[in-house]
């Protein structure tokens, strides 16, 4: 029953575009908060939205794991990097999701930079491999991440990001190629406590999601995080540890039907 069901589930990935290169938001922070990303800024902004890296402004090395539906062939790791420099902050990352007869990497070169206090934009050039088994072989494509922050208020973000909108080609059989994503949405800090976000996800081979989170700091150091995603409905909850320059995230988003895919980030800021 469960080779059924990862058969059925491998077969949607190739369908929605993780085995062609759309890659889901990453760190266990949004992970926790309904996958809402284009209006935060953090280290993971080096995936979710480059603009965010000129706001978080450190250099800082970071891993991210998630096991999606708990099968290991279906886990996803990535490793990155963020550098400070007195241009922008530049970034690195490679991603690698899948097994021997199947995997995808994903590797980005992104740079930052604010204008003014208030704006930052940032873009990523992508080299996205993905291996088909021994039948198929290997295809390779680069296309690019864009994105731009905008502090309305000091309580109001605006945050928008779109990955690969060259709508890249994979194959010339039946016109297939990487899916587009468009993201934008707001984030709300109500208090030095409160953070609440909301955004709106839109692929080029599916309907729009609305995504949003709230995030609670308990303490100093701690955070709790619940959120809410559509299209499917997953439901998300997580908790992160701030422990002067090491991050630690935890957090698992709940589908109704295939159940858990817990995720987890660790990073380091120098």
């Amino acid at each position: 029953m469960r080779l059924i069901v990862f058969l059925i589930l491998l077969f949607g990935i190739f369908k929605t575009g993780i085995a062609s290169g759309e890659w889901i938001t990453q760190g266990g922070r949004s992970a926790g908060m309904g996958l809402s990303s284009a209006a935060v800024s953090d280290f993971w902004s080096v995936n979710n939205n480059q603009a965010g890296m000129a706001f978080y402004d450190k250099t800082a090395a970071g891993i991210y794991f998630e096991n999606r539906f708990l099968i290991k062939e279906m886990a996803t790791q990535t490793g990155a990097f963020t550098l400070k420099t007195q241009f922008g902050v530049l970034g690195a990352s490679v991603g690698y999701s899948g097994d021997a007869s199947y995997r995808t990497t994903k590797a980005g070169l992104a740079y930052a930079r604010k204008f003014g206090n208030r704006f930052s934009a940032g873009m990523q050039f992508d080299f996205i491999s993905t291996v088909l088994g021994e039948e198929y072989g290997k295809r390779s494509n680069i296309t690019f991440d864009a994105g731009i922050l905008v502090k309305i208020t000091d309580q109001l973000t605006f945050g928008a990001h779109t990955f690969n909108p060259v709508h890249a080609k994979i194959s010339d059989y039946n016109d297939e190629r990487i899916p587009t994503t468009l993201n934008a949405g707001f984030g709300f800090t109500f208090s030095e406590k409160l953070l609440l976000t909301a955004e709106a996800y839109k692929s080029s081979e599916y309907p729009m999601e609305f995504r949003s989170g709230i995030e609670y700091k308990l303490s100093h150091v701690a955070y709790a995080r619940i959120g809410l995603s559509t299209n499917p409905a997953r439901y998300t909850f997580g908790f992160g540890l701030v422990m002067k320059n090491l991050t630690l995230d935890l957090s698992s988003s709940i589908h109704p039907t295939l159940g858990y895919s817990p995720q987890a980030s660790l990073q380091f800021a120098f």
